[in-house]
């Protein structure tokens, strides 16, 4: 699938009380025989700046959020120093595509555009995880599909799994 065909939409909101955008990326593709896009699918995500607050507060305010959320930030300082990111991290939750539109290529193509959007806003750091909580995202059977995306992982022999992937600069230095 060409990249130039697809298009994300995003729209941010602050989870109220915290320092945590929530993003919905609506993903849609332009087909040459349709003059409007057509909606495929979304991803959610969650956007933090360690650098505006600190990250003891970070913790406490994705605990409140989400489990999966509250694993990836305290998951975040065993393997990479928190204090040396200079700007955005995102923690990716989600990519549901619709039927007829869920084949991988076309996800790939997905992922790729949100991806070139989040280094527009400058994010360094894309963290992908499952938690304790929340084994219905099964990221041990998907990790082969992110591994080719580029990510890391961080502990693949236990659960909960942690995947990371660098996307904008060379200030973040991984253990």
């Amino acid at each position: 699938m060409d990249v130039a065909n697809v298009y994300v939409d995003f729209k941010l909101a602050v989870e109220e009380g915290t320092s945590f955008f929530r993003v919905l990326a609506q993903c849609f593709i332009y087909k040459d025989s349709h003059d409007d896009p057509i909606l495929i699918g979304e991803a959610s995500l969650h956007l933090f700046n360690p650098v505006k607050t600190s990250y003891l507060d970070l913790c406490g305010e994705a605990d409140c959020l989400s489990d999966k959320l509250s694993y990836s930030l305290i998951s975040l300082e065993k393997f990479c120093e928190v204090d040396k990111i200079n700007s955005i991290v995102a923690v990716f939750h989600t990519l549901n595509l619709k039927e007829p539109w869920d084949e991988k290529e076309l996800s790939i193509a997905i992922y790729e555009k949100l991806e070139d959007q989040l280094s527009l806003l400058n994010v360094e750091l894309i963290l992908i995880s499952n938690s304790r909580h929340h084994v219905i995202d099964n990221l041990t059977s998907i990790s082969p599909y992110y591994t080719e995306l580029g990510f890391t992982s961080y502990n693949i022999e236990k659960e909960p799994i942690i995947m990371y992937k660098q996307i904008s600069s060379t200030y973040v230095e991984i253990n």
